[in-house]
């Protein structure tokens, strides 16, 4: 994926957002800066309805318009927002390495595998254990999510990773965030390369293999350079995406906006991205299977491998999360007994 200098922004395609809503006078639009292409689903499916959503709460009071190319690259996604440069921001928190402690909790093997609980469980316990912290103290927070869990995926020459023998000495793409060390701890090797050049790196078998979501397979057309695929019960790893806005425009809202713009955010806003994130992983995991995908589960003997070789990562996370003030021992388990309890009931 190139990313673009600044460039004007406009209404994707010529309107807001919130389409079908008359813009009063008064009424206060909202500049969001877009990263992505316009047709991916996080955009679809996400900002665009949750966009919507706002313009109804409001009564069209406040509407959302989205930059056609980016204001700054990936990593710079949250000091857009502080510095006023957009007003709405949205990003990993693992693409900034070191800024973000708290919400790698989701990130961590064995703390869930779908899109919908963990993201749902990530901002409550956010809010019932993390905000005092202030990690986003310099923003309006309005929301938290995560992709579903990631599998692994390999190539044919590579061949399925069924043990943790298969692992070892493997080149895998990997994104930001918990993800790099789950690899390493696993005996692979990592590779770094934009997402949107995992087509390329595995074709020219720069990598063995790559670990994303099944959702990525459809959204990254990787048919024809992915031939295997293992999934690990329980959640192999996945990423924190944050939804923030900057403060002073925030501040300047008034009560009953703010309130309406919240009534659709926070966990309102982590079931829409987590649901949307969940559909497509099952859209992604039927074309695989359209594609004759070698999909496999990771057998107890794998499984057990895994969480003996990425238990250190856990134990830092919690060691991180108490030096910060916060039990780490109790928001892991809290955090685990939210996404089993929704998991369990779906």
């Amino acid at each position: 994926m190139t990313y673009q200098p600044f460039a004007w922004a406009r209404f994707i395609g010529g309107a807001v957002l919130a389409t079908g809503l008359a813009t009063p006078a008064m009424a206060e639009t909202l500049l969001m800066n877009n990263w992505l292409p316009p047709t991916h689903s996080l955009v679809t499916q996400v900002f665009e309805p949750w966009a919507e959503e706002v313009a109804r709460a409001t009564g069209g009071d406040v509407t959302i318009r989205m930059t056609d190319s980016s204001l700054g690259a990936p990593p710079r996604q949250f000091d857009l927002a502080v510095d006023g440069i957009a007003d709405l921001t949205f990003g990993v928190t693992g693409y900034t390495p070191g800024r973000f402690h708290l919400p790698a909790i989701a990130e961590l093997p064995q703390v869930g595998s779908q899109g919908e609980a963990l993201s749902v469980a990530l901002w409550q316990v956010y809010t019932e254990m993390f905000e005092d912290v202030g990690e986003f103290r310099d923003v309006k927070l309005l929301g938290l999510f995560t992709n579903g869990t990631g599998v692994i995926m390999s190539t044919d020459s590579t061949g399925p990773i069924a043990s943790i023998d298969d692992y070892q000495g493997r080149k895998f793409r990997v994104g930001g965030g918990v993800v790099q060390d789950i690899n390493l701890a696993l005996g692979g090797v990592n590779v770094a390369a934009p997402a949107g050049e995992v087509y390329e790196i595995l074709e020219q078998g720069v990598a063995d293999g790559v670990l994303l979501p099944t959702d990525a397979y459809k959204s990254f057309s990787l048919t024809g350079v992915i031939d295997n695929a293992t999934t690990v019960p329980g959640g192999f790893y996945t990423s924190a995406w944050f939804l923030v806005m900057n403060r002073d425009k925030w501040d300047r809202l008034s009560e009953q906006n703010q309130q309406a713009i919240m009534s659709v955010s926070g966990e309102a806003f982590a079931r829409l991205a987590g649901r949307a994130q969940d559909e497509g992983d099952q859209a992604g995991l039927a074309q695989m299977n359209e594609d004759d995908v070698e999909i496999i589960e990771a057998s107890p003997a794998f499984v057990s491998a895994i969480q003996e070789r990425v238990a250190p990562i856990e134990q830092d996370w919690i060691k991180t999360a108490d030096e910060l003030g916060v039990d780490g021992a109790e928001a892991l388990a809290k955090f685990r007994a939210i996404t089993g309890s929704i998991e369990g009931a779906q």
